[in-house]
């Protein structure tokens, strides 16, 4: 063998194993399960399975990736750019008269209390009456543009008495000195961290409990490359969280605050509000046809009636893995 032929095998050999290498390392990236995760203290169920290392646990080499909101973990799920996401009920509604078909596995976490009414002290606002004729900012399509219009019904107000001033959450420090928003209608932590931006100009504004707000997990149907199996494994290992989160509520607390960055005293006040478990309740139908008719009836979607909301819903996995849990009658 000459020596030009002799580095020529060499080369060919080198080439080989490098193409091997990228192989593998590209298949183990496409093995990965990436989950779209809102930045909330609703999303702790997740927080904690990665932390305790229960994903690991269950065989799955699962990725969280983190978005401001639900609404954007959804859309980057209905752009394939995530196998799972996190939402909570309104963008699920407004996606439900979409063309891309995803369904609901569970709900993670419920809560009463997560959105806020909040203004400054200089702007006279002292209740919901007050709104009339004001500029409110928010993310549309999020439970805080559904709460405004709630509260405003509520105090005898029509809500298109109200301006709109579309948000970004990025950017409240600018948002709290805007001087042509009034007040401001956010979920948590933005409603936490706009508080603090206002400091001692800041009001809340007193609103009645008008509904119930509830998290998910969701993923496309049919989705390629995602089976039932691995469906329970999310499920099981959130499952175990969840009793993590039941017997070790300071600790899960710790997590939360660091994975947010969060004031210990913050997640202190905002915990109580939270109530963490897989389900599937019948009342999440309810709830999105109520939000659904709202919708139609404000002129946000381009509708008639709502879909059958039953089709976004899937029960199996979770039937599976916790079926006393499963109330939806399908």
């Amino acid at each position: 063998m000459t020596v030009a032929s002799a580095f020529s095998f060499s080369l060919q050999r080198v080439l080989l194993v490098c193409v091997g290498v990228f192989c593998c390392l590209n298949s183990a990236w496409s093995a990965s399960i990436r989950v779209g995760v809102a930045t909330s203290p609703l999303s702790t169920p997740f927080y904690v399975a990665e932390k305790n290392g229960y994903f690991r646990d269950e065989g799955l080499d699962l990725v969280l990736i983190d978005y401001p909101s639900g609404d954007n973990a959804l859309t980057q799920l209905l752009d394939n750019k995530v196998q799972f996401a996190t939402a909570s009920d309104l963008p699920i509604m407004f996606r439900s008269f979409g063309s891309v078909p995803f369904v609901v596995l569970a709900t993670f976490a419920v809560t009463s209390n997560d959105a806020k009414l909040l203004t400054r002290k200089s702007t006279g606002i002292r209740s919901s009456k007050d709104l009339s004729g004001k500029r409110v900012a928010l993310v549309r399509g999020t439970s805080g543009q559904y709460l405004l219009d709630l509260t405003l019904l509520a105090a005898g107000l029509d809500p298109r008495s109200v301006t709109v001033v579309d948000l970004d959450i990025h950017r409240l420090k600018q948002a709290s000195t805007d001087p042509n928003i009034d007040a401001f209608s956010l979920f948590q932590p933005s409603a936490r961290n706009m508080l603090k931006q206002l400091g001692s100009d800041a009001v809340v504004i007193p609103i009645p409990r008008l509904f119930t707000l509830t998290f998910n997990l969701i993923t496309l149907r049919d989705r390629a490359g995602i089976s039932g199996g691995e469906q329970d494994k999310v499920l099981r290992a959130l499952d175990r969280a969840m009793q993590y989160i039941k017997a070790e509520p300071s600790a899960s607390m710790r997590i939360l605050q660091d994975r947010l960055k969060m004031e210990a005293s913050d997640v202190a006040e905002l915990w109580p509000e939270y109530r963490f478990a897989l389900t599937l309740n019948q009342s999440l139908i309810a709830s999105l046809e109520a939000t659904a008719r709202w919708a139609i009836q404000e002129e946000l979607v381009k509708a008639q009636s709502p879909p059958n909301y039953l089709d976004f819903i899937d029960v199996k996995s979770l039937k599976r893995v916790r079926p006393a849990q499963v109330t939806v009658v399908k």
